[in-house]
């Protein structure tokens, strides 16, 4: 999708608590995320810190250097009557770079390991995500040895979160802390062909963990099984923090998942829609048994328009049953195009979709490119 600017006057959550008297803070690196320094990422923040300011890439960022600049401010203000600290742990989003002992646990101990006639890297990726790829492949490590690296990532980064909420233990503020864990996106590592990125709108992609905290007010270890989205997130810690929703911020998409937790209801999303627009053009519905995927263009990797998929039986989505249950098909088609036209009408904007991706990725692959330039050069071209 071509960039559209972000609203100067969309309130953001760092913005509504600094109102509220909290003190704000955040170690990130988003607000040069497109390439150029976006101030708008730094809005509500008394303090926003980006350990990677001075080097040429964020994509190195490591949890230990989110903590190091993190802990010492969370000792500082710890006594404060309130805070909000956003951290933006970097790890497990390719270039998967695993340190010390964890780089070891990877090569040693992942319970990855290396498939039989496993192929080549270019003979699975495409043009131009494969010159990104190879950029910080320089070692040129294989499939297995990648998909390793990003185990190792994901075992160092929970290190690193349990040294924080250790630090928060110690600091005798866990009990009235609210304390929340999540992804804006999951990563692919070879399933549906998408390797060490997260376009496509699979389960690998969408599915990401949601782990709130909070003694004082919540169960402990309760799990819903509800349909949820990052939108009700920041409704559900106004809730918990006892801050109305403002009149500005309204409408307002999400949902607080308090009430839904603390009685078990099971009708909290009876769907969500899901779209993408940057390698891939497409829309998705699901339901707690059925997922419908629409791809708006020619999909890359030969994907058929519609992708029909009973996440029951299912799960890894590898099975098309869209020949099967065409009925069950067309009633979630349906379904995701009244919600689409209610939310246009809701922001009063055209659809964003239809402009298309921001860049396309090649049909072929980088093994299948060098074999056409390499037949053309023997026919003379």
């Amino acid at each position: 999708m071509k960039p559209i600017k972000i609203p100067q006057h969309l309130i953001s959550l760092p913005v509504l608590l600094k109102r509220k008297g909290y003190k704000t803070a955040a170690v990130d690196c988003n607000y040069r995320i497109t390439g150029k320094s976006n101030p708008w990422f730094k809005k509500g923040f008394d303090t926003y810190l980006d350990p990677s300011e001075n080097r040429p890439t964020h994509l190195n960022l490591s949890a230990k250097e989110i903590n190091q600049n993190a802990i010492p401010w969370l000792k500082k203000h710890a006594q404060e009557p309130d805070f909000f600290l956003f951290l933006h742990y970097w790890d497990p989003h390719y270039p998967y770079q695993p340190e010390g002992e964890f780089a070891n646990w990877s090569s040693e101990q992942s319970p990855v390991r290396a498939q039989a006639n496993e192929p080549p890297l270019k003979s699975c990726l495409r043009e131009p995500l494969w010159s990104f790829i190879s950029k910080y492949n320089q070692d040129q490590k294989s499939i297995t040895q990648i998909q390793q690296d990003y185990d190792g990532t994901v075992k160092q980064v929970d290190h690193y979160i349990g040294e924080l909420v250790e630090e928060i233990k110690q600091l005798g503020i866990y009990e009235d802390t609210m304390i929340i864990l999540t992804s804006d996106h999951g990563e692919s590592l070879g399933e549906h062909k998408i390797f060490f990125d997260h376009h496509g709108l699979y389960e690998s992609t969408l599915h990401v963990p949601l782990m709130i905290t909070y003694p004082q007010k919540l169960p402990n270890q309760k799990r819903m099984k509800q349909l949820v989205q990052h939108a009700d997130i920041v409704p559900t810690i106004m809730e918990l923090a006892g801050i109305p929703i403002p009149k500005e911020m309204n409408p307002i998409d999400g949902t607080s998942l308090l009430s839904f937790s603390l009685a078990n209801k099971q009708n909290h999303r009876p769907f969500v829609v899901s779209c993408e627009a940057n390698w891939q053009c497409k829309r998705s519905i699901r339901n707690q048994q059925w997922k419908l995927i629409q791809s708006l263009e020619r999909d890359v990797y030969g994907n058929p328009k519609f992708e029909l998929y009973n996440l029951i039986q299912d799960p890894h989505e590898k099975k098309n049953l869209i020949a099967q249950h065409p009925q069950v098909a067309q009633r979630l088609q349906q379904q995701m195009k009244r919600w689409v036209s209610q939310m246009l009408r809701k922001y009063r904007r055209p659809d964003p979709l239809t402009k298309g991706v921001k860049v396309k990725m090649n049909r072929l692959t980088v093994a299948e490119e060098e074999k056409v330039k390499k037949r053309l050069s023997e026919l003379g071209y």
